[in-house]
């Protein structure tokens, strides 16, 4: 990703990717909503997590941690912290 992109990333399109990888690396069948809790609704777990933020970190280039895990739970909210964490390294 060019320094151009990264200056344009949009919500919908971390909401494609999110809903990507689910379907794609995870196989999750359900079709996903950004109001979806992750735990609760997607059933996410500490593995499942992991390989969403690392596929989120690599095709965004942003560095998520584990302090920004305890606020979030939801789709768009993991959607808005990609998005905010992109927009602090342009």
């Amino acid at each position: 990703m060019t320094p151009e992109e990264s200056s344009t990333i949009t919500t919908d399109a971390v909401l494609a990717e999110i809903a990507r990888v689910l379907r794609d690396e995870l196989q999750l069948a359900k079709e996903v909503k950004p109001s979806d809790d992750l735990a609760a609704d997607l059933q996410l777990d500490s593995v499942s997590l992991l390989t969403l933020v690392v596929e989120l970190e690599n095709r965004f280039r942003v560095a998520l941690n584990e302090a920004d895990a305890a606020d979030i739970h939801t789709v768009t909210e993991l959607a808005a912290l990609v998005v905010r964490r992109a927009n602090e390294s342009t």
